[in-house]
């Protein structure tokens, strides 16, 4: 059976984060039909990306998989929340079923969703992730399957930007919860969560459309009217998160330095204007301490925020406004020391 398990997942628009001890999983958040058939020679015979689960008579294919070979599919969250509990339900279980090996396996599960995700979605779903739970999963590539009951002891639902605040407390050797301001920046939306006295503060809380894609978007066009040709965002995406410095178009290299960097200040002014209106529904009481920029786009707007926040005179010191380490996976990793915690 082994020891308790604890494992912390990160719902984002884009990916699910996963992190359990020295492993962590970076998944696509879709859920996609079947597509059987010949999918012809596959070189990566992970389970990760060829992931499949069965639940009853249905069979779903989850993350990778879904991307690349369902004609159906949908994602897990978009518009800054979980679409349905139902189907992240199913797509966390496909998850799980990347750690356990062994059956009988006892679990603590904290998971964070996006933060304008409702109250009552976030409680079903930590309900029917609760208790004993039955996984099979099987590997599309290799056809090696694996039938597990596991026991989930409890599973926590949270606003996803909670993790990194709560990992980056434990850090600071922080003892008492401190007032702050989370940015988490993803592909399709940015989330805003205020913490006030330990607590989410919904009222001055909330998600915006304004995130990654909205940089490609700007550049694509840019880049379009610059070479008379036609410039995909989801091409520019790649080459940001490679963090490249050019792009080749038509058969010539363009540099995207400068038109980068222009568009990201302009996009964290927006994003940082949104902090300073959200903050002031905060009681008269209030300190914000602590400004966390977090998630993939802190990479590409980390900077620029931070600027923005010293140029607003939101932080008496720099060191008040923070980039974890490692952004991209710190809600999962935070997560993870919560389920700890338990």
């Amino acid at each position: 059976m082994g020891e308790r398990l604890c494992i912390g997942c990160d719902l984002g628009t884009s990916t699910i984060k996963l992190s359990c001890g020295d492993t962590k999983f970076l998944i696509p958040s879709l859920i996609g039909e079947p597509n059987p058939g010949w999918s012809g020679a596959s070189f990566d015979k992970s389970l990760e990306n060829n992931l499949v689960i069965t639940e009853g008579r249905d069979s779903y294919y989850i993350g990778e998989l879904a991307r690349m070979q369902s004609e159906v599919k949908r994602a897990l969250a978009s518009d800054g929340q979980m679409k349905s509990a139902e189907e992240t339900y199913i797509a966390l279980k496909a998850a799980l079923g990347l750690f356990i090996d062994n059956d009988g396996q006892d679990v603590i599960v904290a998971t964070g969703v996006p933060v304008a995700t409702s109250m009552g979605v976030m409680k079903n779903l930590s309900k029917m992730l609760k208790g004993n739970l039955e996984i099979n999963v099987k590997n599309d590539a290799t056809g090696k399957t694996k039938r597990l009951n596991v026991n989930i002891e409890k599973c926590l639902v949270l606003p996803e930007p909670y993790g990194t605040y709560y990992s980056t407390l434990k850090e600071k050797g922080e003892e008492t919860a401190v007032d702050t301001v989370l940015v988490d920046i993803g592909h399709g939306s940015t989330d805003i969560l205020t913490m006030y006295q330990g607590r989410p503060m919904r009222t001055a809380s909330g998600s915006m459309r304004e995130a990654t894609d909205t940089l490609t978007n700007r550049m694509a066009s840019a880049l379009q009217e610059k070479t008379n040709q036609i410039v995909k965002p989801f091409d520019l995406m790649t080459i940001i998160r490679q963090q490249k410095e050019s792009v080749l178009i038509g058969g010539q290299t363009y540099s995207i330095k400068s038109i980068r960097e222009f568009y990201a200040k302009q996009i964290a002014k927006v994003m940082v204007d949104e902090v300073m209106r959200l903050i002031t529904t905060l009681p008269p009481d209030a300190f914000v301490e602590y400004y966390i920029i977090c998630g993939g786009g802190a990479y590409t707007f980390g900077e620029a925020i931070k600027e923005a926040i010293i140029e607003g005179h939101l932080v008496t010191s720099d060191e008040s406004v923070i980039i974890p380490e490692d952004p991209v996976i710190s809600n999962a990793r935070g997560f993870e020391l919560i389920a700890q915690s338990q």
